[in-house]
Order: C-alpha cells, then sequence, then structure tokens
C-alpha cells in the first residue's frame, strides 16, 4: 500500500533492511488487523485479502507466527467454508494442542476444530 506520504515510505525503507539472517516478525495480531483494514478501510475483497496473506507467507525475510496455521487458514477461507479469523481462531487453538475449539458459530469450520454448543 502507498496510501500514506509519511509512513509508507518508513514501512518500505524498513522491509528492504530485512535479509534471511535478520527477518522481520509478523505475529497473528498483525494479521488480523492487516486482514480487517484491508476489508474495512480498503473494501478489498476476499481474494485480494487472501493473496496479501499469502505474500506475506512467501516472504523470505519474514517470520509468521503460527506459519501453518495461517496457510491452513488461507485455503479454508479460499473455499469459502469460514472467514480467514474464524479459521485462524480454531486451527491456531488445535495447534496449540486443544482438542476443540466451542462457538455458537453453526458456521465455523469443523475441519479448524471448532464444535457447536448447542
Amino acid at each position: 500500500m502507498d496510501d500514506d506520504p509519511v509512513q509508507s515510505p518508513a514501512a518500505r525503507a524498513y522491509l528492504n533492511h530485512l535479509a534471511p539472517a535478520r527477518p522481520g516478525y509478523v505475529n497473528l495480531i498483525v494479521l488480523a488487523e492487516l486482514t480487517w483494514t484491508l476489508r474495512s478501510r480498503f473494501k478489498a475483497n476476499l481474494a485480494d485479502v487472501l493473496l496479501a496473506v499469502e505474500a506475506l507467507l512467501d516472504n523470505a525475510v519474514l517470520v509468521i507466527e503460527a506459519r501453518e496455521s495461517v496457510a491452513e487458514a488461507v485455503e479454508i477461507a479460499r473455499s469459502g467454508r469460514s472467514s480467514f479469523s474464524d479459521a485462524m481462531i480454531g486451527l491456531v487453538n488445535r495447534h496449540a494442542g486443544c482438542m476443540e475449539t466451542m462457538t455458537f458459530d453453526r458456521g465455523a469450520p469443523s475441519e479448524a476444530g471448532f464444535t457447536v454448543l448447542t
């Protein structure tokens, strides 16, 4: 994004100084903020949001927290079975050892470890 005359060049300069031996770190909260901002502020469609997340996953100078969960959440969201954020919640919980994530959301994806409370 090139949406701010001060912040955009500063962000580019920072990213240009990263290297595989000195990577940047993207945690799950940052990913949640990114996807929310792209959807709400920039009115990006789901396909474009998922492409942005995949670009981060493919970047050799970034370490992505829970990379496997993020990649799987992208695929679930792309299939239309869940939102990216809902899939992330269940998958991160599952990879942390939780047997199931309880929810009242009947649309939550069982493949991400959700069980609907009734």
